[in-house]
Formats: C-alpha cells, sequence, structure tokens
C-alpha cells in the first residue's frame, strides 16, 4: 500500500456503520483497499453489535468476510450504568441534533453509542489510544466534542474512510 494510514497496531478502532456501507460488497475495490490498509496496520476493527443492526446483522457478505477473515469482531454497547459512557453519548446527541437541526429524541442512537463507547474503551481497555471511523460528518464532530468534554483528545482520534484508504476518483459510480 502506498499511502500511510492513521491505523496502527496496539489502539482499538471503532467502527460506524456508514464506513461498512460506504466500502461496498467484498468484490468492491472500495472494500479490497479499506481490508488491505486495516490488516497492514495490524488491527482488529470493533463493531458494536447495534451498529451491525444497522448493517442487516452478522450474516451480511460485507460484516461476515470481516468477521471470518478475523480482522473484525463485535462488541457489546456500553453499560447504561456507565456514567462517562453516559454523558458522553449525551454530548455526542445534543452536537448531532445541533449540527442536523434534528430533535435529540430523533438522533440515531449508534452515533451517539460511539462516543460512550470510545470514552469507556481508552478508560478501561485501551490506553494506547482509541481512533473511531465514521463518514457521518455531524456524527464525527459529535464523538469530537465528547471526547474533548471528557478530557479524551490525547487518547481518542477520530477519523473518516478516506484518511484510511484514500480518495480514488475511480471508486465513482459512472453511469453508461
Amino acid at each position: 500500500m502506498d499511502r500511510d494510514t492513521p491505523l496502527s497496531a496496539g489502539q482499538d478502532v471503532l467502527v460506524d456503520a456508514n464506513v461498512f456501507f460506504a466500502i461496498g460488497r467484498p468484490s468492491n475495490p472500495r472494500y479490497r483497499r479499506f481490508r488491505s490498509a486495516v490488516q497492514q496496520a495490524g488491527v482488529v476493527l470493533k463493531l458494536p453489535r447495534r451498529v451491525i443492526g444497522e448493517l442487516g446483522g452478522p450474516e451480511t457478505d460485507r460484516v461476515r468476510t470481516a468477521l471470518d477473515e478475523g480482522w473484525a469482531e463485535i462488541i457489546d454497547a456500553p453499560s447504561p450504568t456507565d456514567g462517562d459512557a453516559v454523558a458522553a453519548s449525551d454530548i455526542a446527541r445534543r452536537t448531532i441534533a445541533n449540527e442536523t437541526g434534528q430533535a435529540e429524541h430523533e438522533v440515531e442512537k449508534t452515533d451517539t453509542i460511539l462516543a460512550g463507547l470510545a470514552i469507556q474503551y481508552v478508560r478501561d481497555r485501551s490506553p494506547a489510544g482509541v481512533v473511531v471511523l465514521t463518514d457521518d460528518k455531524p456524527a464525527r464532530k459529535g464523538i469530537e466534542n465528547a471526547v474533548q468534554a471528557q478530557g479524551y483528545t490525547d487518547a481518542i482520534t477520530v477519523y473518516g474512510l478516506a484518511d484510511v484508504i484514500g480518495d480514488d476518483p475511480g471508486d465513482s459510480l459512472r453511469l453508461i
């Protein structure tokens, strides 16, 4: 691979469903580039169970391939009793609502769960740092605000798919 990736071994990488939507099926060039970047970095992606539900469950080809090949695993959401995780989720929810103009109760729960899960992981399991991958701009801002408010900016970073695999214009759909 001829580009640097922000992923590195020793980090936990939490992934939003929109990344798996964006890379497409295993036969898609974006999927293959993403798989290669993840494997070369030596990380195992953490897919929150609720995120997997958005993708249609663990049996969809894009998820099943990642699970079977060992570069992804399913994890549980943070406990509803974890105060730091709940606070981070609330901050992310407010930010996303402000960014999108929707009511807070209409904000997608998986986007807010990623904020809480990132805090919980870095605090309890991953002193080397946590990366959150999302291609949803309001979610990215919400997670970044939650991380900053909770004081974890040195340990949690939020990236998009293009940060990992670049932005290849050949990936665009062409109508013939």
